[in-house]
C-alpha cells in the first residue's frame, strides 16, 4: 500500500512539473510574439517616416520623356533613393500654349520645382517676373562657380548681372542634309559655302511637281521666323544678330538684308523651299518634310532624336551636317554656337535645396541620356568620346559621324556669345510680324526691315 501511494505521489509530482513547464512556455512564446509585432510596427513607422522625409521633385521640360528625360530621372532616382530625393518629369510643348501653361503653374506656385527655358528672351522675362530663382546665394554657398564648368560664356546668360539658370546644353547648329540626295546629285557635303552657293545647291536638289515635289530646303518658318538671325546672321555679326547696340537694332544691316532676301527668294522666287504660307496652313514640320524625303536640307539638328526613331519615322538614308552659309567667302567670324536648355528653379518651390542638388547633378554628370536625342552637354565635365558615342547610339548606320563631330559636338573656340537683351521680347515680336508680311508677299524686304527697325528702336530709346 505504501508503495502504491508512493507511486501516485511520484506521478502527481511529475505531472505537476510538466504542467508547470508547459504553463511557463506559453507566456514566453507570447512575449516573443509581442516583441516581433513591436519590431514590425516600429519598422512600419520608420518606413512611413522615410516616405515623409523623401522629397519628390517635379521637373518640366519640352523634350518628350522617352527621348531621354525619363531615363535621366530614373538614373537620378536610383542614385538618390537613399538620400531622400526623387524626381518626376512633366513634358510641356515648347510653343506659346505650352509655355503659357508652364508659366501659369509657376506663378501659382504649384506643380513645378525645376523647369527648362529654351530661349534667352524668355529667360529674361521669367527672371524679371519672379518665375526663376536667383541662384547667386546657392552658387556662393556651394562654390559651384558657373565659369568653372561652362567657361566665360556662362555669364552671357546672366540677367541684370545675376544667374537665374544653369545653361546645360551646347548649341552648335548647322544645316541638316540628306547625304544620299547629295551623293546622287554629285554634290559634296560643304565645309563652307556662301548664300549664292547654298541657293544654287537647293536648285539642283529641287525636282518634281505637286505632291511629288522634293524641295532643296525646308526653313521650318512656321516654328520660328527669327531663325534668320540666329542661323544666317550670327556667323558674321556675332552673338547679338538683332542689335547694333543697346539702343539700336540691326534690321537694316547689309548682312541682315541679304539673309532675309535669301529666304524670301527661295520661298517665293526660286520655289526651292515651301512658302511660309504653306508651312503654316499645312502645319509642315521637319520630321514630315525631311524624314519622308520631301526635302534635301532643313534647319536645326534638334531633329536628331526623330532621326533615331525609325519606328515612327522610317527612312533609310544617311543624315549629314554642314555649317550655315555666309554672304561672302571668308566672311565667317563666329561659329553658330551658344548655350541653351536653361535649367531654372521655381522661386516658389518648397524644395529649393533638393532642386539645386538635382540641377548640379544634371548639368555636370546626368545628361548622357538626352545626348542620344541630340543635346550636347555644355559642361566641361563630360568626356567628348563618351558624348560622341551617346550621340550616335542607335543611329550609327544613318548619321554621318565625321560631319556630326565637326558641326555639332566638338566645342568651338569662336562661339557667338550674346550680350544684349534690351527689350528682347518686344524686339523679337516686332521683327517676327514684319518678316511674316515679307514672306507672304505683303511688303518688300527693304520696306519690311525698315519698318521693323523703326518700330523696334522705339522700345530701345
Amino acid at each position: 500500500m505504501k508503495k502504491v501511494w508512493a507511486l501516485v505521489l511520484t506521478t502527481a509530482m511529475a505531472l505537476s512539473v510538466l504542467s508547470g513547464c508547459s504553463g511557463s512556455q506559453k507566456p514566453e512564446a507570447s512575449s516573443n510574439q509581442g516583441q516581433k509585432e513591436g519590431t514590425e510596427a516600429e519598422k512600419t513607422l520608420e518606413d512611413q517616416d522615410k516616405k515623409k522625409e523623401t522629397v519628390t521633385l517635379r521637373m518640366w521640360g519640352g523634350v518628350p520623356a522617352e527621348a531621354g528625360p525619363q531615363a535621366v530621372c530614373d538614373n537620378f532616382n536610383e542614385l538618390y533613393k537613399d538620400k531622400g530625393i526623387q524626381e518626376e518629369y512633366e513634358r510641356f510643348v515648347n510653343d506659346d500654349t505650352g509655355n503659357l501653361k508652364l508659366e501659369t503653374n509657376l506663378l501659382s506656385g504649384t506643380g513645378v520645382d525645376l523647369y527648362m527655358t529654351y530661349a534667352a528672351d524668355v529667360l529674361v522675362k521669367r527672371a524679371g517676373g519672379n518665375m526663376a530663382l536667383d541662384l547667386s546665394e546657392l552658387i556662393e554657398r556651394d562654390g559651384f562657380e558657373l565659369k568653372q564648368y561652362f567657361g566665360d560664356m556662362a555669364e552671357a546668360y546672366y540677367v541684370n548681372g545675376k544667374p537665374f539658370s544653369i545653361p546645360t546644353k551646347l548649341d552648335q547648329y548647322g544645316i541638316v542634309i540628306n547625304k544620299d540626295m547629295f551623293d546622287e546629285a554629285g554634290i559634296e557635303i560643304p565645309t563652307e559655302w556662301t548664300f549664292d552657293e547654298f541657293a544654287e545647291t537647293a536648285k539642283k536638289l529641287t525636282h518634281g511637281e505637286g505632291p511629288d515635289k522634293v524641295y532643296g530646303m525646308f526653313w521650318n518658318s512656321q516654328q520660328d521666323l527669327t531663325y534668320v538671325f540666329s542661323d544666317l546672321v550670327t556667323q558674321t555679326n556675332g552673338g547679338d544678330p538683332m542689335y547694333l547696340s543697346e539702343t539700336e537694332t540691326s534690321f537694316k544691316d547689309p548682312v541682315v538684308i541679304k539673309a532675309v532676301e535669301l529666304i524670301n527668294n527661295m520661298m517665293n522666287v526660286d520655289k526651292t523651299s515651301p512658302t511660309h504660307t504653306d508651312s503654316v496652313t499645312q502645319k509642315l514640320s521637319q520630321e514630315g518634310m525631311f524624314l519622308t524625303g520631301k526635302c534635301a536640307m532643313t534647319i536645326g539638328p534638334w531633329i536628331v532624336r526623330s532621326i533615331k526613331d525609325k519606328e515612327t519615322y522610317p527612312h533609310d538614308f544617311t543624315t549629314a551636317f554642314a555649317p550655315y552659309p555666309v554672304v561672302e567667302k571668308g566672311q565667317r567670324n563666329y561659329t553658330q554656337g551658344s548655350y541653351g536648355d536653361f535649367l531654372c528653379i521655381n522661386p516658389k518651390t518648397e524644395n529649393i535645396d533638393a532642386a539645386w542638388e538635382f540641377a548640379k547633378w544634371y548639368a555636370t554628370e546626368g545628361m548622357l541620356p538626352v545626348v542620344e536625342g541630340g543635346r550636347v552637354p555644355a559642361s566641361n565635365t563630360y568626356d567628348p568620346e563618351v558624348v560622341a558615342k551617346a550621340f550616335l547610339n542607335g543611329a550609327e548606320d544613318h548619321i554621318d559621324l565625321d560631319s556630326a563631330m565637326k558641326i555639332l559636338i566638338a566645342p568651338a573656340d569662336n562661339c557667338a556669345v550674346p550680350s544684349i537683351t534690351n527689350h528682347i521680347a518686344e524686339v523679337k515680336k516686332v521683327v517676327t510680324e514684319e518678316l511674316e508680311k515679307i514672306f507672304i508677299g505683303q511688303q518688300t524686304v527693304e520696306a519690311g526691315m525698315s519698318k521693323a527697325k523703326e518700330r523696334a528702336d522705339a522700345f530701345l530709346k
